[in-house]
């Protein structure tokens, strides 16, 4: 009996069992917190209709683009805005392509850089316009929708006729306190 130890409760059992146990809780916490605050502050693209409904909401990165194309009202040919979201509350629209000259649709250089798609049969605007919000109405004569990545939401659809849309970029955590 060369190794005789006394088995009390300080030594062994319990004790020394909570500690370890303690110290895997708190970790376990800490990376909670940690993957929470991450996803809190992860940037957002949300359509919000001004009715109340649902929002529709894609997770975005700085610098990702989305894409609103309509039919012109005057025009009836297609429309396509490409908007570059920057940051909450912060969007440019950089270009938008569309296939007639006429009313509502950039024409003069100081709207930006005109460019044609002779291969297209399309003109193309280099624009660089700031927008914090975006707002649109859904109309079923326009068709409306937005494209993000490989998702198209038709705004009538998903909407209705003759609602407002407003199209925001925000961080995750702005959006729960926003919603409740």
């Amino acid at each position: 009996m060369a190794n005789c130890t006394d088995r009390t409760p300080p030594s062994s059992g319990v004790r020394s069992f909570f500690k370890k146990t303690l110290f895997f809780i708190i970790l376990i916490l800490l990376l909670a917190g940690v993957s929470f605050s991450w996803y809190a502050t992860r940037l957002i693209l949300v359509l919000k209709p001004s009715d109340g409904a649902a929002p529709v909401v894609f997770s975005v990165n700085e610098g990702d683009e989305w894409v609103y194309h309509y039919k012109h009202s005057v025009q009836q040919t297609p429309c396509y805005e490409y908007f570059r979201i920057n940051g909450p509350h912060n969007m440019t629209m950089t270009h938008t392509i569309y296939e007639s000259y006429g009313v509502g649709l950039p024409y003069s250089l100081t709207d930006g850089a005109f460019k044609p798609l002779k291969k297209e049969g399309k003109f193309e605007m280099i624009m660089n316009r700031p927008y914090e919000k975006i707002a649109f109405r859904a109309a079923s004569e326009a068709r409306p929708s937005v494209t993000y990545g490989n998702r198209t939401i038709d705004l009538v659809n998903q909407f209705g006729q003759g609602t407002r849309v407003d199209v925001l970029s925000m961080k995750r955590y702005t959006f729960w306190f926003m919603e409740s």
